[in-house]
């Protein structure tokens, strides 16, 4: 305020010192014009001069205020009208997101009324049909922006919903792969055709969408990147060994290469281990074949490897439980229960009981506990347990859920026999 004070003051000063040292001045002004003959001081005809420049001023703004009034009343309208629209698009958003169809519908047909912005009015007005189940009408806006390479991919991500919305795996799949094409890193549309590239067991095709998934949570570095590392390792090693069983019967040398590949993954994964090492025991190569049943028994101790061990050792009762127990110090601590009383049964059938009473003693010096804990197949999504592996959880359907573990804890909810 003080400075504007200032101002004003300033100005006065000037315009008063300006005033006097004009009035100051000698000399006078004549004017003839239409014998008429005027004078007067130059002081005042320079005033004069001034005054009138105002005035002019002062009409020409006056004449373009009067001119902008219609103007400035047509903006605050179309204002008005613009803030209505923003509003009810923004409460119909909000009443999609809380699942209430009827509220959508009303507030997307008053904010498409009041907006020319199709593409906002007509998303919106796509959302509360698919939620009111009327698919045409969402189906026709999302093909209407199928033509815009701005919204293309939106359009192809809104058909494929609709299109598993109706059980239609064909269409779904047709529209996710489109999106995917339109942009090659989208984790949402990678993820669908994952999950249809699956339904279709189609395995190969399954690993590319998995990798854009993969490359895209990299980047990302949540703070659920380590489960969902875990989770998608698991997933390709689950693809490989799949494809492996397709190869199988065209060529053992390819399915033995994917197997490899999913050993690299999880080389304690047990059908893989035991498909491959079946391979080398009936090509005679029992060494190749002991190293990877080795590798698995450290991980994942398990009846089946132990059995193929003794083949591939081709050793006797004796040297089977001795190489067995040697093994039991290189197990993963969260498994080496299980492996002594695994271990155990093989020297109790062997006829060995007494090396099977010292194992079943060191199994129970463990934890302090009596019960061996067997292993059996969890699901990692529904917490069902099963007593074979599937590639899909037979309780939820999930993909590649189930791991070899022990039970941790709890018991799980639920016990399937597979």
């Amino acid at each position: 305020m003080f400075k504007k004070l200032f101002i004003l003051f300033t100005i006065i000063l000037a315009a008063a010192a300006a005033a006097s040292w004009l009035a100051s001045q000698p000399g006078a002004v004549q004017i003839e014009w239409l014998g008429w003959r005027m004078e007067l001081p130059t002081s005042l005809a320079v005033a004069l001069i001034i005054i009138f420049a105002l005035i002019l001023v002062f009409f020409d703004r006056l004449l373009r205020a009067i001119r902008s009034v219609p103007h400035w009343l047509g903006g605050r309208l179309r204002q008005r009208r613009d803030d209505a629209g923003h509003r009810a698009l923004t409460l119909g958003l909000m009443a999609v997101s809380a699942g209430e169809p009827a509220e959508a519908r009303k507030h997307a047909s008053r904010a498409e009324r009041l907006l020319k912005e199709p593409k906002l009015t007509g998303l919106l007005v796509a959302q509360a049909a698919h939620l009111a189940g009327d698919h045409q009408a969402a189906r026709r806006y999302f093909t209407s922006i199928l033509d815009d390479r701005e919204t293309a991919f939106l359009g192809h991500i809104g058909l494929m919903r609709l299109a598993l919305d109706d059980h239609d795996p064909v269409k779904a799949y047709q529209s996710a792969k489109a999106a995917l094409a339109l942009k090659p890193n989208s984790v949402l549309a990678a993820d669908h055709l994952f999950k249809l590239e699956t339904d279709r067991h189609d395995w190969n095709a399954a690993l590319p969408a998995l990798d854009v998934i993969a490359r895209q949570q990299k980047k990302a570095k949540s703070k659920t990147a380590p489960d969902q590392s875990a989770l998608i390792a698991r997933q390709r090693c689950v693809l490989h060994f799949l494809k492996a069983g397709e190869l199988l019967q065209d060529n053992r040398a390819l399915a033995n290469k994917a197997l490899l590949e999913a050993l690299k993954i999880d080389p304690g994964f047990l059908p893989a281990v035991t498909m491959l090492a079946d391979h080398y025991l009936d090509d005679k190569a029992h060494a190749r074949a002991a190293k990877i049943l080795e590798t698995a028994f450290k991980i994942h101790p398990h009846d089946s490897i132990a059995k193929m061990l003794k083949t591939a050792w081709k050793s006797n009762d004796g040297q089977f439980i001795a190489k067995l127990t040697k093994l039991l110090a290189q197990v993963d601590s969260a498994q080496q229960k299980a492996a002594y009383y695994l271990v155990a049964e093989q020297a109790r059938d062997a006829g060995l009981d007494g090396e099977a009473e010292r194992l079943f003693s060191e199994a129970r010096d463990i934890d302090g506990g009596n019960e061996d804990a067997n292993s059996l197949w969890h699901c990692t999504s529904c917490k069902s347990r099963h007593d074979a592996w599937q590639a899909f959880c037979p309780a939820c359907e999930e993909f590649a859920a189930l791991v070899w573990q022990r039970p941790a804890g709890t018991s799980p909810l639920i016990k399937h026999n597979s």
